[in-house]
């Protein structure tokens, strides 16, 4: 994830751990325990549309897709101002 500047170097005095869990194809998937930081984080719920009012302004549609984004969570920028509560400590460091 570094290599592919996904994640970058922090020096940031906040952390959080990282837990290893097992996937159900048996393998790991790392994964960053945020519920501290959840704790103290304002809730601001997007929410998700429902298909009764989606549907109606498709019709007439002539091409529809269907998109896949796997990882997709790793393609929202963060704010350089809150990329300090996000650090987690790795095995070459923060």
């Amino acid at each position: 994830m570094l290599k592919n500047k996904i994640i970058e170097p922090s020096s940031a005095s906040y952390l959080s751990p990282i837990v290893v869990v097992k996937k159900s194809d048996g393998s790991n998937r790392l994964c960053v325990d945020y519920r501290k930081l959840n704790k103290v984080t304002f809730f601001d719920p997007e929410p998700m549309p429902v298909m009764q009012e989606i549907f109606p302004s498709l019709s007439g549609s002539q091409y529809f897709s269907k998109f896949d984004f796997c990882k997709g969570y790793w393609q929202v920028p963060m704010r350089e101002t809150d990329k300090h509560l996000i650090t987690f400590a790795g095995p070459n460091g923060l």
